[in-house]
């Protein structure tokens, strides 16, 4: 009896595999640019994030690099209609997009085209954004990959839902960023409050990658179930955006949720004030680390009024973001000046930052005469915590951190403030920045 030796499997990619593990921060938005150093290895990390999407949607991956052989050889036949062709031409993008040749179900190609590299007007065009809004209104998911550095991103990017950088790809703290894949594989660990952004451990062979492909999903599934147990304990859905921009160089962490099933969801302890409160403040940025937003507040916001961090979970993958806002007003018209302002004056790129209402918050203290809040404040800062100062109509100043939509968002942070001692209260946020 003749036996014959199984082929072996073949290998797992390392930049596709990191695509899978992403794959869930992209489950609530309809498109994505990947941007890496080597577009071969940003389409890999496509192509593993499509895998995914498409068990459930249809997904098209668009070339707009024209250096990925794995990219050439899913669109097939080498000639024909590409994306420069149709923005050349005039064309619809339908006429590119061709069915993925290794016969994924639901994944199509965009092949670039015939001008390589990409002119940089096809960046810029308002086409794009068009696009995405359709395959939002369709349910489907666009991924665009793109080589770092290539003239006309800045305008591409923000047409998007989001980055995600591979590789050494440095994007700026503005975009929209979903992730960084670093050149190594990311260690999953909880953050500590303090703690600087992890090194990451280079994968070292199959059996590696798998041991990190089941922590990944051990750790997802146990911060799930947390988070199931909490919403049934409370009773309460927060409403939750999708993400925005995240810090130059963060690395995402699939980080379990605290015990929040432990906590309760308080009403806000100044009911009469909801008439009153300061509804409205300016997202300026999110990032996935602690160390992201600090950079950003040390780069750009140290003399911006009622400046917070406010963490909150994003995504179908509850991964925890942390938002900087800054401000505080009854009034949207106020609120919409102030982001106007920063975007004159360069603190903000033209189309980053945006208006939100955030009217609850945790108070920290009440009556804090007006002359010494500053110090106060300054001394919350120090240890971790974000707080600011809002001048009351009776002129005493309220201590506050974070600025939510929901008491029910600021559960998290009500546990990192509770971790360190403290016993905030949810609140509306009232009063004036000084």
């Amino acid at each position: 009896m003749i036996f014959r030796r199984k082929a072996a499997p073949a290998a797992v990619n390392p930049w596709e595999d990191e695509g899978r593990r992403l794959a869930p921060l992209v489950g609530s938005i309809s498109s994505a640019v990947i941007i890496g150093a080597d577009p071969e290895s940003a389409a890999r990390v496509a192509l593993g994030l499509a895998r995914v999407a498409g068990l459930e949607r249809r997904v098209a991956i668009a070339d707009l690099s024209g250096e990925s052989p794995t990219l050439r050889e899913l669109a097939g036949a080498a000639d024909g209609v590409g994306i420069t062709d149709c923005f050349r031409d005039g064309i619809s993008l339908n006429a590119a997009a061709r069915p993925s040749a290794d016969g994924t179900a639901s994944l199509f190609i965009l092949p670039c085209g015939s001008d390589v590299p990409v002119p940089e007007a096809v960046f810029a065009s308002e086409r794009w954004g068009r696009l995405a809004a359709g395959f939002a209104e369709a349910g489907a998911l666009l991924l665009l990959v793109a080589r770092a550095g290539t003239p006309g991103l800045d305008a591409l990017v923000p047409q998007a839902d989001g980055a995600i950088s591979v590789g050494d790809a440095m994007l700026p703290l503005e975009w929209r960023v979903l992730a960084q894949v670093g050149d190594r594989a990311p260690v999953v660990r909880r953050e500590a409050p303090s703690a600087r952004v992890p090194r990451a451990v280079r994968p070292a062979g199959p059996l590696r990658v798998l041991g990190a492909v089941v922590l990944v999903a051990a750790v997802v599934a146990g911060a799930t179930l947390l988070w199931q147990r909490w919403q049934t304990t409370t009773r309460v859905r927060p409403r939750l955006a999708a993400p925005a921009a995240a810090a130059e160089g963060a690395t995402v962490l699939v980080q379990p949720l605290a015990p929040a099933d432990t906590v309760e969801v308080s009403a806000p302890v100044n009911p009469s004030d909801s008439t009153i409160a300061a509804d409205f403040a300016v997202e300026l940025v999110a990032t996935n680390t602690v160390a992201g937003a600090n950079l950003w507040l040390r780069e750009r916001g140290d003399r911006l009024p009622g400046v917070t961090v406010s963490p909150v979970l994003l995504g179908t993958g509850r991964v925890r973001w942390h938002k900087v806002l800054a401000g505080a007003w009854r009034e949207r018209m106020a609120a919409d000046s102030m982001l106007a302002a920063l975007r004159d004056d360069g603190v903000l790129r033209a189309e980053a930052g945006r208006v939100v209402r955030a009217p609850i918050a945790l108070l920290l203290e009440a009556d804090v005469p007006r002359g010494t809040a500053p110090a106060r404040v300054a001394g919350f800062v120090s240890r971790g915590v974000p707080a600011y100062a809002l001048l009351q109509d009776a002129g005493t100043v309220r201590l506050f951190a974070g600025a939510f939509e929901s008491a029910a968002a600021a559960v998290l942070l009500s546990a990192d403030l509770r971790a360190k001692g403290l016993a905030p209260q949810v609140a509306y946020r009232t009063g004036r920045t000084f």
